[in-house]
């Protein structure tokens, strides 16, 4: 890990969970669509809350479908555009604390990427107050049409023509983020804001990266 001070050149962020709480979308999954459904159908919010998680769990996060706000506007007959649902909650995006300080200060020494599974018209009112601090954003839905795996970070690194060890990558999900990122020769952190785990390459906020990128 002390190698990693002299030759990083780019930290790469995932989103949610990471910079962003994880309630816009909870908003937007787990409020809205089923409020709307229930007001189609007549129905209690309850009854269309589990009719609503019975479908997302059928077809499962692996699927590119599960990420796609419009598939399930049309899947569910709901008459609104999904620009209406994204806004209607954009006030409530919030941004850890521990968020502005640390890029303020990671800025200074490295070039700083996005890099997410989340398609953009969820990505871009989640980076209106950070777009400032990343010079390019990555998706891996709307860009490449797969979730986050080692190929996407590689084809990533290729595009900014650097090598893979000269990045760290910071993400809360084990596979999309960490192992992902790990295969395909990156630099990790895992993101355990649950504070439920240690390890070498496990930090529980964000701060925790300046003693292995800055010292």
């Amino acid at each position: 890990m002390e190698n990693w001070r002299n030759k990083l050149k780019i930290i790469s962020f995932d989103v949610d969970g990471t910079l962003v709480d994880l309630e816009y979308n909870d908003l937007v999954w787990f409020k809205e669509i089923p409020q709307l459904i229930a007001q189609k159908k007549k129905i209690g919010f309850e009854e269309s809350l589990k009719l609503v998680q019975d479908e997302y769990n059928k077809l499962g996060e692996h699927n590119l479908d599960w990420y796609d706000i419009k598939y399930w506007i049309s899947y569910f007959g709901l008459e609104i555009s999904s620009e209406e649902i994204l806004e209607k909650y954009e006030p409530q995006i919030k941004i850890f604390t521990d968020v502005i300080p640390v890029l303020e200060e990671l800025k200074e020494s490295f070039l700083l990427i996005i890099v997410t599974a989340m398609p953009r018209e969820f990505l871009t009112p989640k980076m209106t107050k950070l777009k400032k601090y990343f010079k390019f954003t990555f998706s891996a839905l709307s860009d490449f049409k797969e979730l986050k795996n080692s190929e996407i970070y590689l084809k990533i690194c290729q595009i900014l023509k650097v090598n893979p060890a000269q990045v760290l990558h910071i993400g809360d999900h084990w596979k999309f983020d960490y192992l992902a990122a790990h295969k395909a020769g990156m630099n990790a952190l895992y993101l355990d804001r649950s504070n439920t785990k240690k390890g070498k390459f496990i930090i529980n906020n964000l701060t925790e990266i300046k003693r292995v990128s800055m010292r």
